[in-house]
């Protein structure tokens, strides 16, 4: 496996496991449905190796595993600080460590950069995705209740 930043040829793959979520799951709870590569073109666009905001692709033999990315937290001055962080691992390549693999990588890459917090926001239930983040040392500091809506009902995120 091979851990590495985004490149344009990767756009494909990665709004496929998006996509994946988008329908099968609540972790991409803010999108009603499918996006086009062309969506999520702009949003890509903003990830670089010189800065805190990061996109890491796990391949093997040319095929996207996963990807994980540290994104700003919000806009303002005040979060400069802090970053966003989340994995998303093809339903095919799950349970093999992509994951974990690719956190490690981010978190250490991270290290350059003068940050102070990275956050992670997880849909509930999802107990897998709790206990991979409490591995990386991430806490439970309390829960947005009922906060968003995705097929007609409310859902709640830590």
């Amino acid at each position: 496996m091979n851990i590495r930043h985004v490149i344009e040829e990767d756009f494909s793959e990665i709004t496929d496991i998006l996509n994946y979520y988008i329908i099968h799951s609540d972790a991409r709870y803010f999108e009603p449905e499918p996006v086009s590569v062309r969506d999520r073109e702009s949003w890509i666009y903003e990830f670089g190796e010189q800065t805190p905001c990061q996109m890491l692709v796990a391949e093997n033999d040319s095929q996207i595993l996963g990807f994980c990315c540290a994104q700003k937290y919000r806009p303002e001055p005040a979060y400069d600080k802090t970053v966003e962080v989340s994995v998303y691992v093809s339903p095919k390549s799950t349970s093999r460590g992509v994951g974990g693999s690719l956190y490690g990588r981010l978190f250490a890459s991270l290290e350059a950069f003068d940050l102070h917090r990275a956050l992670a926001g997880i849909a509930l239930p999802n107990n897998a995705s709790l206990a991979f983040h409490q591995k990386f040392g991430f806490e439970e500091v309390g829960t947005f209740d009922e906060y968003g809506v995705k097929g007609g009902r409310f859902i709640s995120a830590i």
